[in-house]
């Protein structure tokens, strides 16, 4: 009986000691894990580190793993319980009479009676404290709050890696898209056909992982965007030649219906991945162009010189006015939906203006309704006798004031020596392998249809 009232108070005090040892350890490794935090949080001010939030919490939720598995390993032994209880004045009476608890005999009958003893008498010497001292208590919060407080503070670098996530998350669900169509390729390839066709879809499945590898690199929204541009191309050609594919197949060319109906099914997944990539390019161009106001129909049909009418923020197309040389042609306010602003007149009138919401369709012969005053002298005159103005006598300068306003330098260039310029750049750029793998055949085709 009291061996086992004797054990009793052991135990107690074992588990109270149990409780301030977790608690004590748990605020000493927490601190380390926010001092963890605020490190991320300041590495995140420079560097564009998305998840320094997480890795905060994350470090918070080790040190506290790290204290469960200390205390389970290193559990507090009776024996030592009672070795910490005679801490307390009790001259290691209490540790001696646990290590005797098995042994009978009359002195340690009695050594064991005289430290029930004096526990029962002086029990409330002991003094074990649940909590932490109060500044390792401060100090933890000041950590976390500080942890907390750099995690709200914007910064330029937290806005980079906010836009490379999203980047990122998209070229993912792009380059999974690819892969599947890639994979798909790959087994149509095994299916039964000429050498001649599974060269195709060969050549195919080469061309959409040179777009898996400009989606692996992107890194801003431009080349995002050049990467869907490319890549809309892609699908838009495979599924041509797919679809050419197909007729040959279904004309009687030897293989089997199976062949047919995969490939039939593979156009018709093409097809798909094209129209919902076309319509995130539509969605993500919605986004960047909303807040401000397009502008259409550019390019003056006048006698005069000028730009066309300008379309300002409509729900529909502004309707534009009509006004003779110099004049200044009709405002359309508000224009609905479906109709067309086509203002005509000659000279530098001003055409219509739509306003309040999208996109005017204004189109006439005469200038911007926007104060402007510059417009082109070429340094090489053509056969034009309505062309006035101080042509000599600015070489110091780009541009000069002229009869007619402030004048910018040119020169006449036709159409055939730009194309020609670009497409020889072109050339040269595939020549010298500047341009991803794949595009060459895209990059001649683009420029077989200007000489068509």
């Amino acid at each position: 009986m009291e061996q086992r009232e004797f054990l009793k108070i052991i135990r107690a005090y074992r588990r109270r000691m149990h409780i301030a040892d977790f608690l004590r350890k748990s605020v000493f490794a927490l601190s380390i894990g926010a001092g963890a935090g605020i490190l991320f949080q300041a590495v995140a001010f420079f560097v564009p580190l998305y998840y320094a939030d997480l890795y905060m919490i994350l470090a918070l939720l080790m040190a506290e793993v790290s204290v469960f598995v200390v205390m389970l390993v290193r559990r507090t032994t009776m024996e030592q319980a009672a070795l910490e209880m005679d801490g307390f004045g009790f001259e290691e009476r209490i540790v001696t009479a646990y290590e005797n608890l098995d042994r009978e005999g009359t002195l340690i009958g009695l050594q064991r009676e005289d430290a029930l003893r004096q526990l029962r008498e002086h029990k409330d010497r002991i003094r074990i404290p649940l909590f932490p001292s109060l500044r390792r208590n401060a100090l933890l919060l000041f950590l976390v709050a500080l942890s907390v407080g750099l995690s709200l503070l914007p910064s330029a670098a937290k806005d980079r890696a906010g836009e490379l996530h999203g980047i990122r998350e998209e070229a993912q669900e792009k380059e999974e898209e690819i892969e599947g169509i890639i994979e798909a390729l790959e087994q149509l390839g095994q299916e039964e056909l000429t050498k001649e066709q599974q060269e195709m879809l060969r050549e195919m499945a080469e061309s959409l992982e040179s777009s898996l590898s400009e989606y692996q690199q992107a890194v801003s929204e431009t080349m995002l965007a050049a990467a869907s541009q490319k890549l809309n191309y892609k699908y838009e050609n495979i599924g041509s030649q797919l679809s050419d594919l197909i007729q040959e197949l279904q004309n009687g060319a030897g293989v089997s219906v199976v062949s047919a109906d995969s490939m039939m099914e593979m156009a018709e997944r093409l097809k798909k991945s094209e129209m919902s990539l076309a319509r995130g390019e539509g969605s993500g161009t919605g986004q960047r162009d909303g807040g401000g106001s397009s502008q259409s129909g550019q390019g003056g049909n006048g006698d005069g010189s000028g730009q066309s009418g300008q379309g300002g923020n409509s729900d529909g197309n502004g309707q534009g006015g009509s006004g003779d040389r110099n004049g200044q042609g009709g405002q359309g306010g508000n224009g609905q939906s479906g109709q067309n602003g086509n203002g005509s007149g000659s000279g530098n009138g001003q055409n219509g203006q739509g306003e309040s919401g999208g996109a005017g369709n204004g189109r006439g012969d005469g200038g911007s309704s926007t104060p402007h005053d510059y417009i082109s002298v070429p340094n090489a005159v053509a056969d034009s006798g309505n062309l006035s103005g101080n042509v000599g006598g600015h070489e110091t300068s780009e541009y000069f004031r002229a009869q007619n306003g402030l004048n910018w330098e040119g020169a006449h260039t036709s159409y055939e020596e730009v194309i020609g310029s670009y497409e020889q750049n072109a050339y040269e750029g595939i020549a010298a392998q500047r341009y991803p793998s794949g595009m060459e055949d895209i990059i001649k085709e683009y420029f077989a249809g200007f000489n068509n």
